[in-house]
């Protein structure tokens, strides 16, 4: 076989190997996007992985590590299932509570309150039919209800099941202090019915330590499109109805396409009214336990969704969140919810088969379109609809004392210029920032600032806090750095470089990454690069994102200030990022690449003018051109 074979193969085997299949067909796409070139080539390379598409889908158990809960001083007892407790002791320490438990158990546990969620059989079936009967709660909850409020602890229910099992858990709503629901057009009837006004709509939400965009090292989206759910063919007719439009056409968009469909079902081999018909039971792929459906989550490009409550604001799946929160392009029928929840269209929705095909196939042949819905879609949750949020919201109805302060975080920006001209368009960059509340740390190194006029700036661009220092020319780089982070006063801290572009939301996208991701330090290795010429923005390494990764870029460091000072940078101009970066590894703790998006580095005609001193041609010869001209649209999301 000559090298002209040999060469792209090896260099596809390379891909397959270090990246899976999902890595394999972005490079396949990347060398021939018309998909147009050599056919046996680009057919070979794609049978590589062909196997791994048609055999039957298998996903191990997700390893969760033990929840570590953000407010240790909230102490919830708890009867929920098990999706719920994953997303909630993230949140509080939460005990489960059995049937028997006693007023003196309780009183032992110091519990803050508790938390009963409409569940079949909650507490890993402890509760199994006792939570709601013909007859009404059990007994068994009857008293423990009766247990907690004579302790003076507020009982909470958060029924997940309306409307339609609105009657069912009626009777145990009206035991408990406070109501929420998942609906929000039941309240006037929880109002009316209940008597009291104690009621609220808690909608479903994402648990960012569970479900996100952190890529596996295998697997990552190497499968295609996927539906998870259960086929009523005695029930929910508008829910039927959507699933004979997006199920057929998303087999219509994998046929002869080379692309993947399954069908995950959650009552597989039970009742013969939910099991899947003809043709669209030749999908099935068999049914998966929550654990393993984390793992699928990031194994698929695109997940179906239909829905069940199509007239409420408020009611829809949880996987939508959660989904989303990991990295798939969910497609959905529409309903008011998907509309409230995603309202600037970041999660498509279709109401025809031909539509649905049509979107389908859009996605899987446009993966940096996908991504930029995904991208919009995670920050409208990681804004608002987190499991943090919601316990919260259950903090601020009963125990107000203990909810946390609603302000915003502080970020302090570190940018040290040695460019007088760059002034104004750093003051911009950093007033722009949306979501976080901004401290600007200015090092004028190398020449003198106007104090007067330097705050003047910052109050007309609107940051309230600004400080500015002089550096001596001879300080070095990383002497500077160190001497702004020993300034700063918030609680993050930001690396900036005073040329390159930074959208609004790039601050609030960067914190939500250290949150979900463990890492000590976040960045980008990924990112766009500007050439102011030829006026050309390139995408440079395009795979290295959404995973953890020993550098990133230095512009685009981001962490708890407290470890820019644990780990301060050496006192050189060249290299200070990269040493940084080995001491924070070196401690044992992590960096995480993030996402493309929002930053854009610009390299001037003359690269003699940056520290990095490497040429726009050897740049361009190891990138991806993008786009041309202002990138600023294209970037910023």
């Amino acid at each position: 076989m000559n090298n002209a074979i040999l060469t792209p193969l090896r260099r596809g085997f390379w891909h397959l190997r270090n990246g899976g299949l999902g890595a394999l067909r972005e490079h396949v796409r990347r060398q021939d996007p018309a998909g147009t070139g050599p056919g046996p080539l680009r057919s070979t390379l794609l049978s590589l992985a062909a196997p791994v598409r048609r055999r039957r889908p298998r996903f191990e158990p997700a390893q969760l590590a033990a929840a570590v809960p953000a407010n240790l001083t909230v102490h919830a007892g708890v009867i929920m299932d098990e999706f719920s407790l994953a997303g909630f002791e993230w949140e509080w320490r939460c005990t489960p509570l059995a049937p028997g438990t006693t007023a003196g158990d309780m009183e032992a546990l110091g519990l803050d309150l508790v938390l009963i969620e409409s569940a079949w059989a909650a507490n890993g079936g402890a509760w199994r039919y006792k939570l709601l009967g013909s007859s009404g709660p059990a007994p068994q909850i009857r008293e423990l209800i009766d247990a907690v409020r004579s302790l003076g602890i507020p009982v909470v229910f958060w029924n997940k099941e309306d409307p339609p099992h609105y009657e069912d858990f009626l009777p145990l709503a009206r035991l408990c202090d406070y109501v929420f629901t998942s609906d929000q057009n039941m309240l006037p009837r929880y109002r009316s019915d209940l008597g009291h006004d104690q009621v609220g709509c808690l909608p479903f939400a994402a648990q960012p330590k569970i479900h996100n965009p952190v890529r596996p090292r295998h697997g990552w989206q190497e499968r295609d499109v996927a539906f998870a759910g259960m086929y009523f063919a005695h029930k929910y007719p508008e829910r039927r109805e959507q699933m004979d439009i997006i199920l057929p056409a998303a087999a219509d968009a994998c046929s002869g396409q080379d692309y993947s469909f399954e069908i995950f079902s959650r009552q597989l081999g039970r009742q013969d009214e939910y099991q899947f018909p003809a043709p669209l039971d030749k999908y099935v792929a068999g049914s998966l336990d929550y654990a393993q459906m984390l793992t699928a989550y990031k194994a698929y490009k695109v997940f179906l969704n239909v829905n069940s409550v199509v007239d409420s604001s408020t009611m829809c799946s949880r996987r939508v969140f959660e989904m989303t929160a990991a990295g798939a392009t969910v497609v959905s029928t529409p309903s008011p919810a998907m509309l409230h929840f995603f309202p600037e269209g970041e999660l498509p929705l279709v109401d025809s088969r031909q539509e649905a095909a049509n979107v389908i196939r859009t996605l899987l042949n446009n993966p940096d379109y996908a991504q930029r819905l995904v991208h919009l879609a995670q920050r409208r949750i990681w804004a608002g609809h987190t499991y943090r949020h919601r316990a919260e919201q259950i903090l601020r109805a009963v125990r107000p004392q203990l909810a946390a302060t609603e302000d915003r975080p502080l970020v302090s920006v570190l940018a040290s210029s040695i460019r007088p001209d760059q002034l104004d368009h750093v003051i911009e960059g950093v007033a722009s920032q949306r979501g976080v509340d901004v401290q600007l740390v200015y090092g004028a190194h190398g020449f003198a600032v106007d104090l007067d006029q330097f705050h003047r700036k910052c109050r007309e661009a609107g940051i309230a806090d600004a400080s500015a220092l002089e550096f001596p020319a001879e300080m070095t780089l990383g002497e500077c750095l160190n001497a702004l982070a020993e300034k700063a006063s918030g609680e993050f801290a930001a690396k900036w470089d005073d040329d390159d572009l930074y959208g609004p939301w790039y601050l609030f996208d960067q914190l939500q990454a250290l949150d979900y991701s463990g890492a000590a330090v976040v960045g980008k290795m990924a990112h766009y690069m500007h050439f102011q010429a030829p006026a050309v923005t390139v995408l440079r390494n395009s795979h290295l994102e959404h995973r953890y990764s020993h550098f990133v870029a230095g512009p685009t460091l981001f962490a708890r200030l407290e470890t820019f000072r644990e780990h301060p940078f050496p006192a050189v101009n060249r290299g200070e990022d990269t040493t940084f970066l080995r001491t924070v590894l070196e401690s044992g703790r992590k960096i995480y690449a993030a996402d493309r998006f929002n930053y854009c580095q610009v390299r001037s005609a003359d690269h003699t003018q940056h520290t990095w001193q490497v040429s726009a041609g050897e740049l361009l010869a190891s990138s991806s051109i993008k786009f041309f001209g202002n990138p600023v649209e294209q970037v910023f999301l």
